[in-house]
This record gives structure tokens, C-alpha cells and sequence, in this order.
């Protein structure tokens, strides 16, 4: 590729767009990426698309475009490879802003990861390493909703895909070499899958910090309260932490004030916040009490940190995991999740009969190390038996 990086092509109407998209489709392979600002909404808005055909650098405009449909198709389109670096946070923006998930996809940070890169490789980083380029961030944290864009902006805008097909090319090869393409084709299979699930606004209670310490009423009451949070937030646009913060929704689950002082009484429960939405709380509070005493299936208890026990056998299997990466040339990272490992430990300590998550069981991961890790853990529960129900 040429060392001089083309002048990219605005594309703010719909006969630009059109054009755009015909010669867009003539290719078998695309570096993509987007910008969008995230301050103070729920979902992301988008400002610019970044397209780039190994000749031509696109940038598309979605903030002077009436649609961007016709720019769907290209993204449907199962002949053409879409190219991006670290997508999950590009996916979910045009998803929502477009309805579409561009496939077939090829994440270069994950193609970086299996071909021995290391963990979490940034853009520039990986251009760096690869090609010995420096790559400009200047405009990283830039108003991407301004208008006009400045030059400034559109040129590091370019950069962010111009080296992604030469990347692209080189990771490819070096799967192929490793025999790993298999392996990355399952991973972009997954990261679609995992993309197109929707969020259960049920389940946000789950991720609240000390939820696990809540008692089977508290934590029945949290639960309502996140997901009328979940509901509001998404309907309002608004960050879900700035309209009620995780700690307080938890204090209000331990506290289950039954009046409006109760409630102001808790911290971060602000008087603009009691007067708009004080009503509601209660009664969601009242209700999930109600629920409480009535339901005969009440909400499972969340999983309390592991016990010492448990928690040196993890170590054991991280160490068998760790070895296992070093010998290959992978991250232990991208080889095993920390709470893969912690489910399977859970499994063993709760059951004393070792199961291993839907990750590690399945796909190339369950042969190099799924198999490894189950052993070790009957190992380590034959030695030591008393570790079970802790």
C-alpha cells in the first residue's frame, strides 16, 4: 500500500451515498470503523463511519444523511469481509442506529490475540508492530457531533482504517501459518452471537457490587428497582448511573423505606429525583415485598467470592492454563476467562461433579485446555474432598 495516505471522501447527501455504496460493493474486503459520542445518553450516538476499500477512504456522515439504509446492504452483503479492530462498541452502535450487524466479520484485536499479539492489542499499537507506522490520536476525545468536522478530525477519522486492511492481510497469514484460522472463524461466530442477544432488563440486579450479601426479600426488591431503572433509562436516553447510581438502588434494597422520608433519607436520593420518581420507588418496593411473601420460587441467591478453599484450586488451574497459553504462544487471557475458570471451581466445591463452562467445553478451546482444567480439578477434588461444600 501506499506510504501516502489517500484524501478521504465525505459522504453528507444521498446521490454521494449512492455512489459510495456501488463502488463499495465491487469489494471482497472492508476495514471499517465508526465514531460516536457516549456523555450522556444510554445509547450511543453515532457521528462518522469509516469505510475503506484498499483505493478509496470513505466517510460517511450520519448526522447529514436523512438514512443510511442503502449502506446496509453493504453490510449485509455475505461477500464482502467486514474488517474492524476491538468491535463490540461498534456493533452495538449500528445495531441500533442501522438495525444491521455487519457480517461476515474479522476483529483484528481478536485475529492479534490468537496469532500471538497479546491480550487487548490497541489499534496503534498493533500498526506499530505490524507495520512500524506511528498512528496519530490526537483527536481520540473529539466532538464527533460537531459540524463541519474539522480537518483535523476527518485525517484521524482516515487512519483509523487505512492500515486495517494491511493488518488484515498480514493476521490472516499468520493464522494460516499457526493453523488457527478455524479457531478465529469460531470467535467471530460467538462475537456475533453474543451481539445479537438482547439484555434482559430483569438481570441488570446481577451485576450490582455486594448484591450477593442481600437476603432473599432485599434482593427481590433490588431486582425490581434495576430493571424499572433499566426500563427508564433506555426510554429516557439517559446513563443509567445518572439517573440513580448502583450503590443507592443497593442501599434502598437493604433499607426498603416504606415513606418519602424513609427514602430521602438514603444517599443519592437527590429532591429532584424523590418529587419525579418517589412514588414509584415505593411502590416497586412494596410490590417486590408482596412478591416476596407470595412467590413460591423466589430469586436464587447470588454466587458469594469463593472460599479459600475454592479459591486455591482457581490458582491451580490458572497455573495449568498459564503454562498451557506460554507453550502455544497465547495470552492466558484470550486461552481461558477468569470466571470460566471460577464456574468450573463453583461446579466442583457445590456438586463435587466438575462442569465445564459452554466456552471451554465446546470449539477449540475444550481440546487445548477444556480437557487439561477438567482432570486437574477431579485431581485436585480427589485430594482433597473436604473441599467440597466448603
Amino acid at each position: 500500500m501506499s506510504e501516502q495516505m489517500p484524501s478521504p471522501i465525505l459522504v453528507a447527501d444521498s446521490a454521494a451515498l449512492s455512489h459510495c455504496v456501488e463502488a463499495l460493493q465491487k469489494s471482497d474486503v472492508l476495514a471499517v470503523d465508526t465514531e460516536f459520542m457516549r456523555t450522556d445518553t444510554f445509547y450511543p450516538i453515532l457521528g462518522l463511519i469509516q469505510i475503506f476499500d484498499g483505493q478509496q477512504c470513505w466517510l460517511i456522515d450520519p448526522v447529514a444523511l436523512d438514512s443510511l439504509d442503502e449502506l446496509g446492504s453493504v453490510f449485509k452483503n455475505p461477500a464482502i469481509i467486514k474488517v474492524f479492530h476491538s468491535c463490540s462498541e461498534d456493533l452495538e452502535v449500528l445495531q441500533h442506529v442501522m438495525g444491521t450487524l455487519p457480517q461476515p466479520l474479522f476483529d483484528t484485536q481478536v485475529a492479534a490475540a490468537l496469532s500471538g499479539f497479546g491480550f487487548s492489542r490497541g489499534y496503534a499499537a498493533l500498526v506499530d508492530d505490524m507495520l512500524g507506522h506511528h498512528v496519530p490520536k490526537g483527536e481520540t476525545r473529539s466532538d464527533w457531533l460537531q459540524r463541519p468536522l474539522s480537518e483535523a478530525q476527518l485525517g484521524y477519522a482516515a487512519s483509523d482504517v487505512y492500515f486495517l486492511l494491511p493488518v488484515y492481510h498480514l493476521l490472516v497469514a499468520a493464522l494460516e501459518k499457526l493453523d488457527r484460522t478455524a479457531w478465529m472463524e469460531e470467535e467471530m461466530t460467538t462475537l456475533v452471537g453474543r451481539s445479537l442477544q438482547t439484555d434482559d432488563t430483569a438481570d441488570y440486579y446481577r451485576k450490582v457490587k455486594g448484591a450477593w450479601k442481600l437476603e432473599a426479600k432485599a434482593l427481590q426488591v433490588l431486582q425490581a428497582i434495576c430493571q424499572w431503572r433499566e426500563v427508564e433509562a433506555r426510554q429516557r436516553n439517559r446513563p443509567r448511573n445518572r439517573l440513580i447510581a448502583d450503590r443507592t438502588l443497593l442501599d434502598i434494597a437493604i433499607a426498603q423505606p416504606a415513606s418519602k422520608q424513609s427514602l430521602a433519607g438514603i444517599e443519592g436520593i437527590f429532591p429532584g429525583f424523590l418529587r419525579r420518581y418517589g412514588d414509584d420507588l415505593l411502590s416497586l418496593v412494596h410490590r417486590a415485598q408482596s412478591d416476596h411473601v407470595s412467590n413460591p420460587k423466589p430469586l436464587p441467591p447470588l454466587d458469594a467470592p469463593l472460599p479459600k478453599a475454592a479459591r486455591d484450586m482457581a490458582k491451580e488451574l490458572k497455573a495449568v492454563a498459564s503454562e498451557c497459553a506460554e507453550s502455544r504462544n497465547l495470552s492466558v487471557e484470550m486461552l481461558v476467562r477468569k470466571r470460566d475458570i471460577e464456574e468450573l471451581v463453583r461446579s466442583a466445591v457445590d456438586t463435587g461433579k466438575p462442569s465445564l463452562s459452554v466456552a471451554l467445553r465446546e470449539g477449540w478451546r475444550y481440546d487445548l485446555i477444556g480437557q487439561a482444567l477438567l482432570a486437574e480439578v477431579s485431581r485436585l477434588l480427589s485430594s482433597n474432598p473436604s473441599a467440597v461444600n466448603e
